[in-house]
């Protein structure tokens, strides 16, 4: 008896509702039993869409892999659009399967892959399919179109502030939430006036909204988003970019555009939809948005060494440069959580970490990366004669710039002649070939060491290397790139006590070699 399986799929979340696909697996069943036939396997592909080729569907590509194991021998399915909706993806899948010694049957269909004249009208009938997939495809798009041009609202998140009426057309949404004594236009309303009035950040009206306990749409409606293959409820919470998005929305002044973020080339519809904000108030909104960007990007200029590498040991997430304006207006530099302000992390919610001052703790880091490059204390103990002499030449060929622009100093304050300098210089220059033939030597000495030489050997060129950079000019070019090459990362630790009025910061720098730095910071904001 020949073992059978049976391939079953709907399109969509709503014929998956429907139960759409249950009709095809009973019809199959009593198909089988009808015609003796022993389904060994059957393929589920619920909600996946026909023109997706079987490699990317769930069921589809676990029924080529048994094909090819020779799991079954014919694949049945209720018709050929269920097998797919483009001539390209059925052929192909017939093809596949073919090669695999697997023969493709319709229940519906007086056509059977196994002779030429079943091929040849399973060819018909692949192209029948895509032609209906397109007439359907066409009569919807003008259909929407039409609907889209007389005010429909068609799918979609509603946006916040409104609802679609019995007849599907947006209007406004003048209902008081749950618990509340304002709708959720006014809650738009009072967005733009504390943009507009008050010169609120995204982020502060983000607050201000959570404070509020005022849930966002989402929250209201019960959506859910999609994680994985699971879907699970919004955090609650409002975000600063949500709250930019309502700011910059067109819809809210009583214009909107259909079509506009399709991802297909199409004709985007505009169309008047009821108004929350006038006119003059959305504008007035845009420039104090763009006000907000351009103080943020004139801060900028504050050069922020240790960007990327500071960490918060609450949340996770890693620290952003920001600036604040002090009671004399002047703005100060810190390092502050993006857990503060992304709602992100562990906590999916504010963090509590302290604001570090940046011209403290960049001060810090790179002073204590000078002290390390100048003492590397224990890293030293840990090498061999070669490797030490070979820190003592490079730090010595490191001072014969000094000593050589020494010399020109003296020279040019006409304490010493000519013929000193020519002397000097020339001695200088005897040395320094003599140092870098000797490190020469050392170095190549240093290759034909083992895998825990090879460490030490990098520690000690780099270490070399770095304490040659501190001699020349210290741009913020060297120091970022000394630290990068130093600090695996700096980690902000805060901590919160009943005996203290503000937190305390705690900063651990992390060395690329073994060795943490502790020290504690008193210049912060709380």
């Amino acid at each position: 008896m020949l073992n059978i399986a049976v391939y079953c799929r709907v399109s969509s979340e709503d014929q998956q509702e429907r139960g759409t696909i249950e009709n095809q697996i009973e019809f199959a069943t009593k198909y089988c039993d009808l015609h003796q036939l022993n389904i060994v396997k059957w393929y589920k592909d619920d909600g996946i869409s026909g023109t997706l080729p079987f490699e990317s569907r769930p069921e589809a590509s676990i029924m080529l892999q048994d094909a090819q194991e020779k799991k079954f021998d014919t694949l049945l399915f209720y018709r050929l659009d269920r097998f797919g909706r483009s001539a390209r993806t059925i052929l192909n899948g017939v093809h596949t399967l073919e090669q695999y010694g697997i023969k493709i049957k319709s229940m519906t269909e007086p056509f059977d892959t196994g002779d030429p004249s079943g091929r040849f009208l399973l060819t018909i009938l692949a192209g029948v399919a895509d032609l209906e997939r397109s007439n359907i495809l066409d009569r919807l798009w003008h259909g929407t179109n039409r609907a889209a041009r007389n005010g429909k609202w068609l799918g979609g998140i509603c946006p916040y502030g409104y609802r679609v009426d019995d007849e599907g057309f947006l209007t406004v949404s003048d209902t008081p939430l749950p618990g509340f004594d304002m709708s959720e236009a006014d809650v738009v309303q009072m967005i733009y006036r504390l943009t507009t009035e008050q010169h609120m950040s995204t982020i502060k009206i983000a607050d201000y909204l959570n404070a509020l306990g005022i849930p966002p749409k989402y929250a209201i409606e019960g959506r859910k988003i999609a994680k994985g293959k699971r879907k699970e409820n919004t955090s609650g919470h409002w975000l600063p970019g949500r709250v930019r998005n309502m700011i910059v929305q067109e819809t809210y002044k009583g214009i909107h555009f259909f079509g506009k973020r399709s991802k297909k080339v199409r004709e985007v519809i505009k169309r008047e939809v009821p108004a929350i904000v006038d006119e003059d108030s959305w504008d007035k909104a845009q420039l104090v948005l763009k006000d907000n960007q351009l103080e943020a990007v004139r801060f900028t200029k504050y050069s922020y060494l240790l960007k990327s590498l500071v960490k918060c040991s609450l949340c996770g997430l890693n620290f952003s440069g920001t600036g604040y304006s002090g009671v004399n207006g002047q703005r100060t530099a810190y390092y502050v959580c993006n857990g503060k302000t992304s709602y992100r992390g562990k906590y999916m919610g504010k963090c509590v970490a302290k604001n570090v001052a940046a011209n403290w703790l960049d001060e810090k880091v790179w002073n204590d990366c000078v002290n390390f490059i100048n003492n590397p204390g224990q890293l030293l103990t840990d090498l061999s004669p070669d490797e030490q002499e070979l820190l003592l030449i490079t730090s010595s060929l490191s001072q014969k710039d000094t000593e050589k622009q020494s010399i020109l100093d003296l020279y040019r304050k006409q304490l010493i002649t000519s013929k000193d300098v020519e002397d000097q210089l020339s001695k200088i220059a005897i040395e320094r070939s003599a140092l870098e033939y000797r490190q020469k030597e050392l170095k190549n000495a240093l290759l034909t060491t083992n895998d825990e030489d090879y460490r030490k050997k990098d520690a000690l060129m780099l270490l070399g290397d770095l304490k040659e950079k501190l001699t020349g000019q210290i741009t913020y070019e060297t120091k970022r790139n000394i630290i990068k090459q130093l600090v695996r990362e700096v980690v902000v630790c805060t901590t919160h006590s009943d005996n203290r009025d503000a937190p305390e910061v705690k900063v651990h720098i992390k060395f690329v070699f073994p060795q943490i730095v502790p020290c504690t910071d008193k210049d912060s904001l709380p």
